[in-house]
């Protein structure tokens, strides 16, 4: 009990204001003179789509069994995080969670689709190639440079208990980063006939870059990258569950805020050229 009171903190819906938190809270006071908790995270009211309350005569409450048949257990967790914070009344639409399980789900599982599918036919062993990030290529660099500058966010932010924020963080990071620029930018480098040290380096690079991200979605989407970790990760020294690793630190040493800027400017610039094409109508591909 020494150790462990008061506890990092407590949890409970808006209506045990006056009711769980303040009984603890004057018990601790009376009895130990100290609060009971460090931080108070309160859970507002889940709404439907228009802000009412969900009520069984209204009929506008989710039957979440169905939701979780359509779209597994995963995404409507995502969701509900992603959505807005969990102390603010969160309004529930379906079409959000569609989008959530199509754009973010869907990006995820693409791309770790597509590594796999090279993998196997390359029958690559990503784990085995220690190849130091330093010796890498220049968009490599840059996004590991990245994963570790969005893990060093994502710890800040779960230090603050702002979740919202970081599944916000992992999906732009994935989309964006991950699948928009890195792997299209390097696809002819899995198509390469040898397995030379450059298609080495690009697969350790996308193998870091799933495992890791995995453990950082592994307390909002337990089930898919349990799936991803276990299919990965086949060292004798692994642990048996992505559950039981320790959260991702962020490694300062490989973060390169140059360029990230550098490589930030030259998205900018072809998110500009696209969006002139599509002013006059030119096609990407032209």
């Amino acid at each position: 009990f020494d150790q462990l009171f008061p506890a990092d903190f407590i949890c409970e819906g808006i209506d045990q204001t006056r009711g769980w938190f303040y009984s603890l809270l004057s018990i601790a006071v009376f009895l130990f003179d100290q609060p009971p908790y460090k931080s108070v995270l309160v859970n507002d009211l889940v709404l439907d789509k228009n802000g009412q309350k969900m009520s069984k005569s209204r009929g506008n409450a989710v039957e979440p069994w169905s939701l979780i048949e359509k779209y597994g257990a995963d995404a409507p967790r995502w969701y509900l995080l992603a959505v807005s914070p969990p102390w603010t009344p969160t309004r529930f639409d379906e079409e959000g969670l569609k989008e959530v399980f199509s754009k973010f789900f869907g990006t995820v599982l693409n791309v770790y689709s597509f590594f796999t599918l090279y993998a196997n036919i390359d029958n690559a062993d990503p784990e085995s190639y220690n190849i130091p990030v330093a010796e890498r290529e220049e968009i490599d660099r840059w996004i590991i440079s990245r994963l570790h500058s969005v893990t060093k966010q994502i710890r800040k932010d779960m230090e603050g208990y702002d979740l919202t924020k970081v599944v916000r963080a992992i999906q732009t990071f994935m989309i964006d980063d991950v699948s928009n620029w890195y792997v299209r930018r390097t696809r002819d480098r899995f198509w390469a006939p040898e397995m030379d040290r450059n298609k080495q380096a690009v697969y350790r690079t996308l193998w870091e870059v799933l495992v890791t991200v995995a453990k950082l979605m592994a307390p909002f989407a337990p089930f898919l990258v349990e799936d991803i970790y276990q299919n990965l990760v086949q060292s004798p020294g692994k642990k048996s569950s992505v559950h039981f690793e320790l959260y991702p630190e962020a490694d300062e040493t490989l973060i390169n805020p140059d360029l990230e800027r550098y490589m930030g400017l030259v998205i900018e610039l072809v998110s500009l050229g696209r969006a002139a094409r599509n002013r006059v109508q030119l096609k990407v591909r032209q």
